[in-house]
């Protein structure tokens, strides 16, 4: 007992003589001129496939029908940035490999964001790079998404490759019912090796944004300038009507765009068009901690359901065994075309109910998410669950489980199900 006396007086002495001699070093706290990290994935996906589709034989053409597939991929996305004197590099970078029993693809580096940005003063920025911008306040779909690419609704916030652009950036907060100002001006430039998946053809693609804060009211006004896409212009908005309830909205207008459809026959024609395009959501977090999200989204360049049933039926005819070389190579052609996009109707619902820590599981959380296409009555619903309790490690799974009428958006995909699950280590 009086060596463990000894033992704990000389424990305590010693620590005070170290609190006495403690210094506050400032430049432990500083901020590094430096960052770097990325993340190592490794996803394995079970698909129940529709092998007698036409989505399938496009997929993998000359395949026998198959029913079932697995696949796994490996990605790794490496980040970093540093900073000097007002001046900051950044790059964000991403390579893959994915296999399944049919097919093989390899992706060896791409870029996905990063350049150079100088603050040339508290309120003024100057980018040029390789950026993805943000435009909108849509979960799942952004109408005024007018100088980025796409969001996936499956995976809304999945990493996304940006376009090569330069940009200015000046913001000013103000005293009154606006109390804060933004403006950012854009050109997207294009020709035939630079920006080519956003228009080939030779143009600066102007475009730019006002933020308003507004009556404690988020507001955009957007603008891209006709060139390699047409002219849009559109509005944002999001407030907090409560502290549990927000909503939010966008609309955008496009002009003389060209819309493509294709007959039962084959026969495609394009007209020209001028539509809107709106989104209007919510987001509200129940008492019992549930987050719901909540989004109807129209498309007025979409297709409807009966121009849809039209393409349905012609890539059966197109794809079908004994179908001539010319039918194929359209059907692939029309296939890769507005059809193609991860959404091409016009009316949607998506709605989201999620939770963490449910059932007082630590670190876990759960989500169920429905998408549907109105017009034809086909749907999705993805339910998953994830786990972050290990030290940069998250663990996910997921199903996207397919159905609705025959012929319909959602039931002529390539799979009916699908499961996926993945581990991604951050570092």
């Amino acid at each position: 007992m009086k060596a463990c006396a000894v033992a704990m007086l000389w424990i305590l002495s010693s620590m005070a003589a170290q609190a006495e001699e403690f210094v506050f070093d400032a430049s432990e706290f500083e901020k590094k001129p430096y960052e770097f990290g990325g993340y190592l994935e490794q996803k394995f996906e079970t698909l129940s496939l529709r092998g007698d589709s036409s989505a399938y034989r496009i997929a993998y053409p000359g395949e026998a029908p198959r029913d079932w597939l697995n696949r796994t991929t490996t990605t790794l996305e490496l980040s970093g940035k540093t900073s000097w004197r007002g001046f900051t590099a950044d790059a964000r970078a991403q390579a893959s490999y994915a296999a399944d029993t049919l097919l093989e693809r390899v992706s060896y580096g791409a870029l996905m964001d990063g350049g150079l940005r100088w603050s040339a003063g508290p309120a003024l920025t100057v980018d040029l790079g390789k950026r993805v911008q943000r435009w909108g306040k849509g979960y799942a779909w952004n109408p005024v998404g007018f100088v980025e690419r796409p969001k996936d609704p499956v995976d809304p916030t999945a990493s996304r490759e940006g376009f090569v652009m330069a940009g200015v950036e000046w913001n000013r907060s103000l005293a009154g019912p606006v109390s804060a100002l933004g403006l950012t001006g854009l050109v997207v430039p294009t020709n035939d090796n630079l920006n080519n998946d956003f228009g080939k053809q030779q143009n600066p693609n102007p475009a730019a944004k006002l933020y308003l804060l507004a009556w404690d009211t988020d507001v955009d006004l957007m603008w891209r300038g006709e060139g390699a896409r047409p002219q849009s212009f559109g509005a944002d908005f999001s407030r907090n009507l409560s502290p549990a309830l927000e909503v939010h909205g966008e609309w955008a207008r496009t002009l003389d765009a060209t819309r493509t459809t294709v007959s039962e026959s084959g026969v495609s024609s394009s007209t020209p068009l001028d539509y809107n395009a709106f989104l209007i959501g919510l987001r509200y977090l129940t008492l019992g901690e549930i987050t719901l999200i909540g989004e109807y989204y129209y498309n007025g360049g979409g297709y409807t359901a009966d121009e849809l049933d039209d393409y349905y039926a012609f890539m059966d005819r197109a794809t079908v065994q004994g179908a001539s070389a010319s039918l194929s190579s359209k059907a692939r052609t029309v296939a890769q075309s507005g059809y193609a996009k991860a959404n091409p109707g016009q009316d949607y619902l998506y709605l989201k109910a999620s939770k963490a820590e449910p059932f007082g599981w630590l670190y876990g959380s759960v989500a169920l998410t429905t998408m549907a296409n109105i017009g034809d009555g086909s749907w999705q619903i993805q339910p998953e669950v994830s786990y972050t309790g290990f030290s940069n490690l998250e663990l996910r799974s997921r199903a996207i489980l397919l159905g609705g009428p025959e012929d319909a958006e959602f039931t002529t995909k390539t799979s009916n199900w699908r499961l996926e699950a993945y581990a991604r280590w951050f570092f």
